[in-house]
């Protein structure tokens, strides 16, 4: 408790707050009380209250904008820090600079981590700079966006890990920030090495390239328009729960198109539908599952393992999940 104290007074009083209930900053609207709770509101609040909490010895987890996150109904016996850390600017262009701006060829921008990923679509495409649009609607934070590789088409090698230069990391492990590039992040499908090392993005840098800005508006909508025919919305829900299945596992189940989506694996497995409590599998894409009558981090845990369960059995599955897991999951809740 003394612990507990001191960090209070280092960040403020007034602005930490305990046993807030962490249900209310998830989009699955699902989750106990936090037992610290602090709103970081620029790059240096996250960085004191991270290296706060480390040379104080308080578990803590960063929260961005509650997407792909399922937190346990016993919630977090630490400090949860909601990273609204946001700013987007410009950097560096390169090209020649005239009064249409049309000799622009390419630019740098600079994000903070708890920018919104849709906030960074809409500046980029407003400033005629394409290589992000397909982010615009994309639930999250860049932070988060970043430690999960978000993405689109990825055919057409949509992440936000290819259009990163730079970012500056918080290493848990020592309460150290270093500057790297996008080589250190060992990107790849739903995938970043910081997944593992549990380092912390504080800010970044994306190169985007220069492109007519009405053409990039209707683009970023048409994307927009795919993700809302073939998403649920309206209802809470987390994005995604599995990671789709390797082409390998395509070609052994000969899918259709060799399409590796889980949402067809889990369709084929006749769960469409399925409710456990308050929460229930998506009739209108089957890798999502809903809170569809305030449901319980158990309800979804269970949905989960009979999906695992059941795509082993009829398909030698081994699917793998998208969401991360926050708080206490012991005995399923």
């Amino acid at each position: 408790m003394e612990n507990y104290d001191q960090i209070k007074n280092i960040l403020g009083p007034l602005r930490v707050y305990e046993n807030e209930p962490l249900s209310k900053h998830t989009y699955f609207k699902i989750g106990g009380p936090a037992k610290l709770f602090f709103e970081a509101k620029s790059v240096e609040d996250l960085k004191l209250a991270l290296s706060s909490a480390h040379n104080l010895s308080i578990p803590f987890v960063v929260l961005g904008g509650g997407a792909n996150v399922l937190v346990s109904d016993k919630g977090f016996n630490g400090l949860v820090i909601i990273n609204k850390a946001d700013g987007i600017k410009l950097v560096g262009v390169k090209g020649t600079i005239g009064k249409t701006g049309r000799g622009i060829k390419s630019a740098m921008v600079w994000v903070a981590s708890g920018a919104l990923m849709n906030q960074l679509a809409r500046f980029t495409i407003d400033q005629g700079l394409g290589g992000l649009e397909f982010l615009l609607s994309v639930p999250g934070t860049v932070g988060g966006g970043l430690k999960i590789n978000a993405h689109f088409n990825i055919e057409k090698g949509e992440f936000i890990g290819s259009r990163l230069v730079t970012a500056t990391l918080f290493d848990p492990r020592s309460a150290n920030t270093k500057k790297v590039d996008h080589t250190y992040f060992q990107f790849s499908y739903d995938y970043s090495k910081i997944q593992q090392t549990a380092e912390i993005v504080l800010e970044a840098v994306f190169r985007v390239d220069a492109q007519d800005k009405q053409k990039l508006w209707q683009k970023a909508m048409e994307y927009v328009k795919r993700r809302n025919d073939q998403q649920p919305i309206g209802i809470p829900c987390s994005g995604c729960i599995f990671r789709n299945i390797s082409s390998f596992d395509a070609v052994r189940l000969n899918t259709p198109n060799l399409t590796t989506s889980v949402g067809y694996i889990i369709e084929k497995l006749g769960l469409k539908g399925t409710r456990f409590g308050g929460a229930q599998i998506s009739q209108k894409h089957a890798n999502f599952i809903l809170n569809v009558s305030e449901a319980k981090a158990s309800d979804v845990l269970k949905l989960i393992d009979m999906i695992k369960q059941k795509a082993k059995q009829v398909f030698n599955l081994d699917l793998k999940e998208e969401i991360f897991y926050i708080g206490n999951f012991r005995d399923n809740t």
